[in-house]
């Protein structure tokens, strides 16, 4: 596995800024920092398309740093103690046919998608200042979140890689599948009940209770093409957080127990994820 922390750096570029006005912090951000780091730049430039639209997020992040620095100290400590283990695990239980890099650094928040490429090599882009904002900084977490990561890179090498990945997830029936099983790979990873980012112990009891509203609910936000507030961790369906995400666990459960092996799962033709994903819905909101 290959490693980019940026870290260091930016812990002498905040020593330097702290306390001085947004606009100068800002300007630093770009020129005494991130500009060291050009392919960290260009994903978070490539992912907000367009540098007009990446500075207010950053802005956003670094305008409260002086809270958060401690648990974006903590969150940097944490994966690093806990990176390589993880990508250990995942290479024995998943084939992982490459070593992928991983990125460390504070960046614009919290993203969408984590995963994107480096020159044509995939890539986990773990931004510590969206964890910090998150409290996503304990070992369970983070543990979690780097399984999630790599389960949708292993994934993205059998859809084509990742920038093609990232397409197929504009469909959110192909979506549901890939954050599903991306769920469930985190999972087998670790070999536990890990949901990283659930605060509530019961998270699951009452998504299962409710699986019949949250699956008519996203049938219907799928038409319109809205279906983000299901994967997000700052907005909730009925109440609940990453609904999207423990709906398609459910799916690749289902079909898991049906027995597919995790080859069929990884390898599931897109039209063909999305088509199950639909179905999987329709069935469950008439439960």
């Amino acid at each position: 596995m290959r490693i980019i922390d940026s870290m260091r750096d930016f812990i002498i570029y905040w020593r330097d800024y702290s306390g001085k006005p947004l606009e100068e912090i800002l300007h630093g951000w770009l020129t005494s920092y991130i500009s060291r780091y050009p392919e960290l730049l260009i994903f978070e430039v490539s992912h907000w398309r367009g540098l007009d639209r990446l500075q207010p997020r950053v802005a956003s992040i670094l305008s409260r740093l002086d809270k958060l620095i401690h648990d974006v100290i903590e969150a940097w400590m944490t994966a690093l103690q806990n990176l390589e283990d993880v990508y250990l695990i995942a290479s024995r239980r998943l084939g992982f046919p490459y070593e992928p890099i991983f990125a460390l650094y504070v960046g614009s928040g919290w993203k969408s998608r984590w995963a994107a490429s480096i020159l044509d090599e995939a890539a986990l882009f773990l931004d510590l200042g969206a964890l910090a904002s998150l409290k996503w900084v304990d070992q369970q977490n983070i543990r979690g979140l780097i399984a999630f990561g790599i389960g949708q890179l292993r994934h993205a090498v059998e859809m084509g890689g990742v920038e093609r990945y990232a397409e197929l997830e504009e469909d959110p029936f192909f979506r549901l599948y890939s954050q599903g099983l991306a769920q469930f790979l985190e999972k087998l990873i670790l070999g536990e009940d890990s949901w990283h980012g659930v605060m509530e112990g019961d998270w699951a009891e009452r998504c299962e209770e409710r699986v019949d509203e949250l699956a008519t609910s996203y049938l219907e936000c799928a038409e319109k093409g809205l279906v983000d507030r299901f994967y997000s961790p700052f907005e909730s369906v009925g109440g609940l957080s990453f609904a999207g995400r423990y709906l398609g666990y459910a799916l690749i459960r289902e079909l898991s127990d049906r027995g597919l092996g995790l080859d069929q799962l990884l390898g599931m033709p897109e039209s063909e994820a999305a088509s199950l994903s639909r179905k999987f819905l329709e069935k469950m909101s008439t439960r």
